[in-house]
């Protein structure tokens, strides 16, 4: 949804690898009168500063090459042409610096990790032994840990940092666009929604669809959710959507059920 209107139903046909890894940094500690440079919350923050100013290059696929041209047709202005730019082969570098710069496509683009908790010290009046950061890493599909591990290494440029895997990733084949599955959605999408588009996407977020595509079972997720793109509180303690989308949601897949089914 944006600006109250209805824009597309995304059909989700791959997803980024979810990936967590942990970094820690410790030192003998001693008493807080006694303070040095080799805190290990003073050494951690500052590798942390310098991760928060990275951005992962530039990783477009066949998906969200697709997605950013489909997606342009319901734009205008300057954003339209820098998702058809985006979509190109090779995509045009300032178009695609103008889309990092907005949060829903700058995730379209590219491998993303960011500290999600971070604790340190033991006691008010001690110097802390240790302190640890979670780093949540979604990797763009082609991409691996190890190579992400290195660039988290090679950004947080502090060796005596230890970096570790606390949940490694689970790459998952990509399910083919299928054009019967595409026209079914369509179908029962603008029977309450008659202007909206149907994309195909990839999802930056994780499914249990991995573990059916690892077992050679083509998966998609329907996303007939029109949420408040400025207000997502997704896996936060007041999570939430509205009562009106959540019946129009529950609505709507029972229809694409009942159709898929009839259908095959």
């Amino acid at each position: 949804m944006k600006n109250g209107r209805r824009l597309y139903v995304g059909v989700e046909t791959t997803e980024k690898v979810f990936l967590t890894f942990q970094a820690e940094a410790t030192d003998k500690g001693g008493h807080s009168s006694r303070p040095t440079a080799a805190n290990p919350i003073y050494r951690l923050s500052e590798a942390l500063a310098r991760l928060a100013k990275y951005q992962f290059p530039v990783h477009l696929t066949d998906t969200t090459r697709e997605y950013f041209a489909r997606r342009a047709t319901l734009e205008s202005g300057e954003i339209q042409a820098d998702m058809l730019a985006a979509a190109k082969t090779p995509p045009d570098p300032a178009a695609l610096q103008h889309l990092s710069a907005e949060l829903e496509t700058n995730i379209l683009l590219r491998t993303t990790c960011t500290a999600t908790q971070i604790e340190g010290g033991h006691a008010q009046n001690a110097l802390p032994q240790r302190a640890r950061a979670t780093l949540q890493c979604r990797i763009m599909p082609g991409e691996t840990q190890d190579s992400v591990r290195d660039t988290l290494a090679r950004v947080l440029d502090d060796p005596t940092i230890k970096l570790s895997v606390l949940k490694p990733g689970t790459p998952s084949p990509e399910s083919p666009v299928s054009a019967s599955l595409i026209s079914i959605v369509e179908q029962v999408a603008h029977e309450s929604w008659p202007q909206v588009v149907i994309l195909p996407e990839m999802s930056a977020s994780a499914s249990d669809s991995k573990y059916t595509r690892l077992a050679g079972i083509p998966s998609y997720g329907i996303d007939g959710m029109f949420d408040d793109l400025d207000d997502a509180r997704a896996h936060g303690q007041d999570e939430r959507i509205g009562v009106a989308a959540f019946k129009e949601e529950a609505g709507f897949t029972y229809r694409l059920m009942r159709e898929i089914s009839r259908q095959h």
